[in-house]
């Protein structure tokens, strides 16, 4: 048994940030591993997602080698709307210590989440900085912040301009490969 930070969202695709931010946040806070949990749908997006399981592809591609990145596919099985609170209530008692990994974004949102309450009672966040959004200090963690987003990414690529700067080369080249985003 260990210690996680369970990191939702979309991956829509991943990024570097989302694999440098969450190390950065399991290092600061001494915890052993990092649950990526993809969102089938999110509630709060009106977009509909790429399929899935391109998203886990990349995922896959963006976390390869890593020993403290984990991917649960839970959400993605259960299909229809994803809520983080089912996926923290599934995850108890298979690890000593859980905290769920947010976004100073999310954070701006999080009492339209779903039974938010239950989640700070049995996952304390950890709220990761993001350029632009504020976020309680108590909470927030003295990490770099989040500097890109997947809706640039999309719209980079969408204008056929080179987003490779913000991606794992392995991630890149499965994007172009399938023609995503365009």
């Amino acid at each position: 048994m260990c210690n996680v930070l369970i990191y939702g969202g979309s991956f829509d695709p991943p990024h570097l940030g989302h694999v440098r931010v969450p190390k950065e946040a399991m290092d600061f806070l001494s915890f052993d591993k990092v649950v990526f949990v993809p969102a089938f749908q999110s509630p709060l997006k009106d977009r509909i997602p790429t399929a899935s399981s391109h998203r886990i592809a990349m995922l896959n591609l963006a976390v390869q080698g890593l020993e403290w990145a984990e991917i649960s596919e839970m959400e993605i099985e259960r299909e229809g709307t994803s809520f983080t609170i089912d996926s923290i209530e599934a995850l108890l008692g298979t690890y000593n210590s859980i905290r769920l990994l947010i976004g100073a974004d999310q954070w701006e949102q999080f009492e339209r989440w779903h039974r938010w309450e239950d989640i700070t009672r049995l996952a304390k966040p950890a709220i990761m900085p993001r350029v632009g959004y504020n976020s309680p200090v108590e909470h927030t963690l003295p990490i770099a912040p989040l500097t890109c987003a997947s809706t640039e990414i999309r719209e980079c690529i969408a204008s056929r301009n080179d987003p490779n700067a913000f991606l794992h080369p392995e991630v890149a080249k499965y994007i172009a490969e399938h023609n995503l985003y365009l």
